[in-house]
């Protein structure tokens, strides 16, 4: 769902209320798409003032303004240039004015300070966010409209009609048109419009259709094969009226007609006059500034918890949502502040969607190195089936010898008696021999005696490939888990330097930046080798204490696996791992004591939840002592072979509230 014109004004709206006056102290990129700007703003005589994050975003998708409560995270750690621009101009002015083109999805920051302590005269800049989906940017001009840079630029071979560079000149969006009577003209004020409009705008609508539909096919696209849908009254309103999402239109057709999808077709002046009143009586809010925020909700019960809701957050608006009321499974929600709705409906969905793009290429890697040894433990398997083909070949040599006199050079083929089968009741069976007529028997036995031995020498290596094979595999498979589980771009990166130590990344090794190198070096428990390289350190492994009082310790990647297993670990304190996946190695800390069930149960539900199988519901877990856990043959770090465990089933989702606590 997109922020849209009249949203916009209501977020406007509390922005001037809560930023006017505020001075810019901090500007970061949480991603590649958006800003995050800290302000404090002065509070009254009697008030202490306030810092707040103001969060401006260009994603396609996820384009927005709005506060947020918290300081967004950061995807990369270095400032990029567009940053650096905005820190030396922006950095200590003051926010003077926020204001919203009528009916634009576009909002005007003007920021400043004074060029003299000693004068008024004042520099400022405006900060323009333009929110219009995949074109959706954010620009900073000097006080004359001249653009000093873009966190996207538009050249001229993209965008004729503006170009957004440095140096260029601003040219603010153009104006709303609708094509009525094959004419462009200026869109509807939605606080204005009458029936007679609407009415006009339907007939040429549906006149738009038949024309089309009677347009010969050879003079236009090719159709689908499908029925044209009937238009809808909602699609004329978005077509039509200035800064109309489709939210918009189809409450004010709900409100008219109570269905949302009805049809242009066949509806009555009364119809029209209901349909232009609550237009102009939902959009008057744009001039009373009456918002109502709400964000809709959809409930349903978890499929393993009858008391556990869960919710999918469908929608958010500055006005009453009728046509959501009477759905089943459907919530409410109202608040004081659209900032808030915003920052709720969106909660770090472009965090998410930024780091999904910083892993896709090492998934990418890691899958494609699976694929690869599970095509590789096919073949050695079909190998290993061969030992029945080396047999064979061995029988026919056998025979061909007994019976080198009774065959002669130039026979296709050659059927003996085979003097070697003990299983036939009635004597010996005939056994059919393939021969190259070009040799005799003896020099046809010996060429089926050469390809015996030389199957069997491939036989004698394949159970250690297909071991190997298996290691590797799991490897891969512990490394994929890794970046499932990495939720920070440090931990992607050290994930990364893994993939890299373990020979499935070529080129020169990865440079970690100062956040990953200081979890890195936390993460090393042990001291290097003689004579081997160092490979990448894990990080800090999470610690925290259980219901009854004991600490557990949860290793999110390789290296912090076996730094909690084999170095943070004792004896006796009890190992837990996903049954069967890739995951996390949870140590729960005896410290002497005897541990309960509840504090074994808390600790599989972090096992399972940091695995390859958390969104499963019911996960097996296995859990021993530390004694009975030690390396896997040829295995790199972190991975395990065990025994003496015992299962227990976990529910992922039992760890949330205990991690967000």
């Amino acid at each position: 769902m997109h922020v849209d014109a009249i949203t916009l004004a209501a977020v406007v709206d509390e922005l001037r209320l809560l930023l006017t006056n505020a001075r810019i102290d901090t500007i970061i990129q949480p991603t590649e798409h958006a800003l995050a700007l800290q302000c404090y703003a002065p509070g009254g005589p009697e008030q202490g003032g306030n810092n707040r994050w103001l969060y401006l975003s260009s994603h396609p998708q996820l384009a927005r303004v709005h506060i947020t409560a918290l300081k967004p995270p950061k995807v990369a750690s270095e400032p990029p240039p567009f940053v650096m621009l905005l820190r030396k101009h922006l950095e200590g002015a003051r926010i003077e004015s926020i204001t919203q083109p009528r009916w634009e999805r576009v909002v005007e920051i003007v920021a400043g300070y004074r060029a003299n302590p000693d004068t008024e005269e004042r520099v400022r800049f405006r900060l323009i966010i333009e929110i219009m989906g995949r074109i959706s940017n954010i620009i900073l001009c000097d006080e004359q409209g001249l653009i000093l840079g873009s966190i996207k630029r538009v050249g001229a071979d993209v965008n004729r009609y503006r170009t957004i560079a440095a140096g260029v000149q601003y040219v603010p969006p153009p104006p709303q048109h609708r094509t009525f009577a094959s004419q462009s003209l200026p869109r509807l004020e939605p606080t204005a419009v009458t029936a007679a409009q609407l009415s006009m705008c339907a007939a040429n609508d549906i006149d738009s259709i038949n024309s089309e539909a009677q347009t010969p096919p050879e003079k236009t696209r090719k159709r689908s094969s499908k029925t044209p849908e009937q238009p809808k009254v909602w699609q004329l309103l978005t077509r039509h009226m200035l800064g109309f999402s489709p939210l918009l239109a189809r409450e004010i057709v709900y409100r008219t007609t109570e269905d949302t999808e009805t049809t242009l077709v066949r509806n009555t002046d009364a119809v029209w006059e209901e349909l232009a009143w609550n237009t102009r009586d939902l959009t008057s809010i744009y001039d009373t500034h009456k918002w109502n925020p709400q964000l809709v909700e959809r409930t349903k019960s978890s499929d393993n918890n009858s008391d556990a809701l869960q919710k999918t957050l469908i929608a958010f608006s500055v006005y009453a949502l009728e046509q959501y009321a009477q759905l089943p499974g459907i919530r409410i929600r109202k608040s004081p502040s659209i900032n808030v709705i915003l920052d709720d409906y969106y909660a770090r969905a472009e965090w998410y969607d930024a780091m999904e793009g910083i892993r896709a290429p090492i998934r990418k890697l890691l899958q494609t190195q699976i694929e690869r040894c599970k095509r590789k433990a096919e073949m050695l398997r079909s190998e290993l089936a061969t030992s029945e083909e080396a047999n064979q070949y061995r029988l026919y040599g056998e025979l061909l010898l007994v019976h080198q006199y009774e065959v002669q050079q130039g026979q296709s083929n050659a059927a003996v008696q085979n003097y070697f089968d003990d299983s036939s009741s009635e004597g010996s069976s005939l056994v059919t021999i393939p021969l190259d007529p070009r040799f005799d028997a003896v020099r046809n036995a010996n060429r089926f005696f050469n390809k015996y031995h030389k199957l069997r020498r491939a036989l004698t290596l394949v159970p250690d490939q297909i071991e190997q094979n298996h290691v590797e595999l799991a490897t891969l498979e512990q490394l994929l888990a890794d970046l499932v589980l990495a939720e920070t771009p440090a931990e992607v990166t050290l994930v990364k330097a893994e993939v890299q130590a373990a020979g499935y990344i070529r080129g020169k090794n990865i440079v970690l930046d100062k956040k990953a190198q200081k979890a890195a070096k936390k993460g090393k428990g042990s001291k290097q080798a003689k004579g081997k390289p160092a490979g990448p350190g894990g990080g800090v492994p999470i610690h925290m204490q259980s219901r009854d009082g004991f600490t557990l310790l949860i290793g999110k990647n390789s290296r912090q696996n076996e730094e909690v297993t084999f170095h943070q670990a004792t004896a006796n304190d009890i190992w837990l791992h996903a049954r069967g996946v890739p995951g996390s190695h949870v140590i729960i800390k005896a410290a002497g004591r005897d541990i309960p069930r509840s504090t074994i149960e808390q600790a599989a539900n972090m096992a399972a939840y940091y695995s390859q199988a958390r969104g499963s519901t019911n996960v097996p877990v296995d859990y021993t002592l530390q004694k009975h856990v030690r390396h896997m043959k040829g295995g790199g770090p972190g991975m395990v072979i065990y025994d003496r465990e015992r299962t227990i089933y976990a529910e992922p989702e039992n760890a949330m509230p205990v991690l967000k606590g």
